[in-house]
């Protein structure tokens, strides 16, 4: 009857292994999604900002056209 707590012993360590196991992956992936939202978050945020500074330089050429075409030739 030895036989018996030693399988006994090792089913309950592999049920520990698999919950540790388990445990780990979800902690994985709960990261994961966090740090994919707080990515996707500062995307958004540069992608505003890139449009806002491209609308600037845009801003700044045309006024920079315009100022030319009112100026009188000098000949």
């Amino acid at each position: 009857m030895s036989g018996q707590p030693r399988s006994g012993r090792v089913l309950k360590a592999l049920a520990l292994a698999v919950v540790v196991l388990a445990a780990f992956f979800a902690g994985v992936l709960a990261e994961r999604l966090r740090f994919d939202f707080q990515r996707s978050d500062m995307l958004r945020r540069y992608d505003r900002a890139l449009r806002e500074h491209r609308e600037q330089i845009i801003q700044s050429e045309k006024h920079s056209g315009e100022q030319k075409s009112a100026r009188p030739a000098a000949n």
